[in-house]
């Protein structure tokens, strides 16, 4: 497999301090370079009137420009609510077998469903959802393994029965570490 890399893309107002933290997250759960764009993008462009949302398949066409150098990947972070046209909301979409996704703390955040505020809670959910965009794009379909990144999520519940981490057959496709999750909690900076 040729090196990547992962390349975080602010879309809205997504706060910068999330997505540092994001990002840190991400090296040491994939140990694969990943690093914050120098650009930012408007989801204006991809608001439906009629669904008043932000249409997730206009915004990873969005996310292709620049072109990407290598084998990279680039993940859009945003805050608005996402759709596809079969769906009600979801909480990210990337191309299988491509290059770009993108993922939404809007539904991921605590608040969203009434509860309160937890950025323990937010972080995880963020990290799991982009580690789950991510294997789309190295084609990686639903996983049966109810604690991989790459298990299927409708709702944030569904987020939090999985692990910051990718099962075995996952991480070899991907080429990451099966400890995903172990490297993240021996890094002293518990979620």
């Amino acid at each position: 497999m040729a090196p990547w890399g992962l390349e975080l893309v602010r879309v809205g107002a997504v706060a910068p301090a999330l997505l540092r933290r994001l990002r840190g997250d991400l090296a040491v759960c994939l140990a694969h370079p990943v690093w914050i764009a120098d650009f930012e993008l408007s989801p204006a462009e991809a608001f439906s009137e009629e669904r008043r949302q932000y249409s997730a398949s206009r915004l990873l066409a969005m996310l292709q420009e620049p072109p990407l150098e290598g084998a990279h990947r680039r993940i859009g972070v945003t805050d608005v609510d996402l759709f596809l046209p079969v769906f009600a909301h979801v909480l990210g979409s990337a191309q299988l077998k491509g290059r770009v996704g993108v993922a939404s703390v809007h539904r991921l955040r605590p608040e969203f469903e009434g509860d309160r505020a937890d950025p323990q809670i937010m972080r995880l959910r963020i990290l799991k959802e982009v580690l789950h965009e991510l294997g789309h794009t190295f084609n990686l379909v639903h996983c049966q393994v109810p604690w991989c990144a790459m298990s299927a999520s409708l709702l944030p519940e569904h987020v939090d029965l999985k692990d910051p981490s990718y099962c075995e057959p996952c991480s070899e496709i991907m080429g990451v570490p099966r400890d995903g999750i172990l490297s993240f909690f021996l890094k002293g900076d518990q979620p």
